[in-house]
């Protein structure tokens, strides 16, 4: 991945985040269908989402869009 890609969360974050959160009527699986990474530290992913929200991002909880 690198700066400029367009990412969606992998399905085991999207997974994590329904059973963890779901329930509590947070669903930002929606938001999180697509985004573009817009800088990188060696740590995390910048992502900004189709929401308009700016989040790190660890490198296996996204995917690049094919």
């Amino acid at each position: 991945m690198k700066v400029g890609d367009l990412v969606r969360w992998s399905p085991i974050e999207a997974a994590y985040h329904k059973s963890c959160f779901g329930s509590a009527g947070l669903n930002l699986t929606d938001d999180r269908k697509c985004g573009i990474i817009v800088d990188r530290n060696p740590k995390y992913f910048f992502v900004l989402w189709q929401n308009k929200e700016l989040i790190c991002q660890l490198p296996d909880s996204i995917e690049v869009i094919k």
